[in-house]
């Protein structure tokens, strides 16, 4: 005895048998999609002295979110699940989540990415669409709605590109126009390979670093690799430990990377900063910092199984991968030949 919004956008209403006189065994009736649809609803509704109109909506995709977001607790890769409660509030759910399943369609999408383009890069979007697509797509298969209109949507092209990691003296004059905790994290990171992120970088405590052993414990970022790895310092790195853990004893901090004593959730703004009062213009991410010190391990002739376990990583291969940025190793290969 309602007017109803089915999960697909439909609207229809529903009655008791001999209600609607031309169909006297029917219970529900169906009247397509849109406002001019729900006010037939309405008015068929009004027509079968039915009382007062109730509505049962699609759900929005905000709504779709949260039950994707509790049932992927348990099963998506840690740094998955948290890329997601990041991404999803502050970039997603801001410009769609409002709309019902139903109204995501391909146009919405082709507005989605106008919107996104004049601040992010294509491959940025692509991973959004991908998310929107994800909870969809498992919303349908839980059925919480029946079907949604982007199914089928042509993703734009991703613009992904080969970055070069920063040059010694890009390194350098970025580290001298950067602010302490960025200091600490730019040499942490090259000296050690650490991810920069919450969960490598970000996370580490002075309960992590061995002085006697000379080694740091690393919880590893949930990549498929070891889940904790042991890596040795070097001289360098070793001696401004000792040197940043007395400051930091002293005022009971806890994080090698803090501002003001408090841990950071994130390095992007002070990086930038610094890249910018450095006059670098060129695009270089902090992760970038990771590739340095591989490629220069391998340079200079380590082991890859080494620089494998010390990065973290799965497998050999995926250690390879950094030496397409150096040009060196090339040129001492072709130089061996006779």
């Amino acid at each position: 005895m309602s007017v109803h919004q089915l999960p697909d956008g439909r609207w229809q209403v529903q009655h008791s048998k001999g209600k609607d006189p031309g169909r006297p065994t029917a219970t529900k009736k169906y009247f397509g999609r849109g406002p001019a649809a729900e006010q037939a609803a309405v008015a068929f509704n009004a027509s079968l002295g039915l009382g007062v109109r109730s509505l049962q909506r699609s759900p929005t995709l905000t709504e779709l979110s949260n039950e994707y977001i509790g049932a992927k607790r348990h099963t998506l890769a840690r740094s998955t699940y948290e890329g997601l409660l990041y991404r999803l509030p502050n970039t997603i759910l801001p410009i769609v989540g409002h709309l019902p399943a139903h109204e995501i369609t391909a146009t919405v999408l082709d507005r989605y990415i106008s919107t996104r383009i004049a601040t992010v890069k294509m491959t940025t979007i692509h991973a959004e669409l991908t998310v929107i697509r994800a909870i969809l797509r498992w919303s349908v298969k839980r059925r919480l709605i029946t079907s949604h209109p982007a199914d089928n949507f042509t993703f734009p092209r991703r613009d992904d590109a080969i970055l070069q990691p920063p040059t010694k003296a890009e390194f350098d004059a970025i580290l001298a126009c950067a602010s302490p905790h960025t200091q600490r994290a730019m040499l942490i990171s090259y000296h050690i390979g650490l991810r920069v992120g919450r969960i490598e970088l970000l996370s580490l405590t002075w309960d992590a670093v061995d002085f006697a052993d000379r080694t740091l414990m690393v919880i590893s970022a949930d990549k498929g690799g070891l889940p904790v790895r042991m890596v040795p310092l070097n001289a360098t790195i070793l001696a401004l430990l000792v040197q940043w853990y007395a400051e930091d004893k002293e005022a009971g901090i806890r994080h090698l990377i803090h501002y003001r004593g408090k841990p950071i959730l994130k390095l992007q703004h002070g990086w930038n900063a610094a890249k910018r009062r450095a006059g670098i213009t060129r695009r270089i991410r902090p992760y970038d910092l990771r590739h340095r010190c591989a490629t220069d391990m391998l340079e200079a002739g380590a082991d890859a199984q080494a620089v494998s376990q010390i990065l973290g990583h799965k497998n050999i291969a995926m250690t390879m991968r950094y030496q397409h940025v150096s040009s060196a190793l090339k040129k001492k290969a072709v130089d061996s030949l006779g």
